[in-house]
């Protein structure tokens, strides 16, 4: 690697780590304020001038805004039919009669993993929101989980959402990355699923299982209502 190519990665790495002080820090800048300051201190060091930050910042702001934009929408308006037409109360009802409170989790790590394979992160989480709550508000209403059954069932989702996002192909964005270093892919697709089936096993289902108990947190009650058409986080709030 040249020098060039160094002096950016240490410029990327320095960036991760300003970026994280800023929003965690007692500074607390606005996640966006810290994102542009940051991006544009990388853009300077990588050498742009001022006219193509601008564009590049107008051009990287606006894709990404307008890709979670629609996905909001139209996940929320899906959301919201499954609910109005009760299929995710039905689902959540087969799920929950048919499945016991401990192998909870595995279905949800397993239905996310299956649906989170065609899709980015954001639109899976989308997608699989009215379940975690449909699936959480029974799991409370009839006191089988003590503790938050939200954090129970997104954990394990969630963590099978991230990994496929990160580590196996044909997800989107692992795939992009294979194409851009010329990657082998059936190799990079054996080696994702080893590392990434131990990674859900423990970040998702052990993990849940572990914390759900020690947190007492619920989801805001409009949120809930938006996805479910339910009030939700105000019955449980009251359980």
């Amino acid at each position: 690697m040249t020098g060039h190519a160094w002096l950016l990665l240490a410029t990327l790495a320095a960036a991760i780590g300003v970026l994280v002080l800023l929003i965690n820090s007692r500074l607390r800048f606005h996640p966006f304020v810290a994102l542009m300051a940051v991006s544009i201190g990388v853009a300077l060091v990588a050498g742009l001038s001022t006219e193509q930050i601008a564009d590049s910042v107008e051009k990287g702001a606006g894709d990404i805004l307008g890709n979670v934009g629609i996905t909001l929408a139209f996940g929320a308006m899906l959301g919201r039919l499954l609910a109005d037409s009760g299929a995710t109360e039905r689902i959540a009802r087969v799920i929950v009669d048919r499945a016991g409170t401990g192998s909870l989790p595995w279905y949800m790590a397993g239905a996310a993993f299956v649906i989170g394979i065609p899709m980015f992160f954001e639109v899976g989480l989308i997608v699989l929101l009215p379940l975690i709550f449909s699936v959480a508000r029974r799991l409370q209403a009839d006191g089988r989980i003590k503790g938050s059954a939200h954090v129970y069932l997104a954990a394990p989702t969630i963590a099978a959402l991230c990994t496929l996002h990160g580590m196996v192909p044909p997800h989107p964005g692992p795939l992009i990355g294979v194409q851009g270093l010329h990657a082998d892919l059936g190799t990079t697709i054996l080696v994702g699923l080893i590392c990434a089936v131990p990674t859900i096993v423990v970040s998702g289902p052990l993990y849940g299982r572990w914390i759900a108990p020690r947190l007492a947190v619920h989801p805001d009650r409009e949120l809930v209502a938006q996805f479910t058409g339910v009030a939700g986080a105000a019955e449980d709030a009251d359980t």
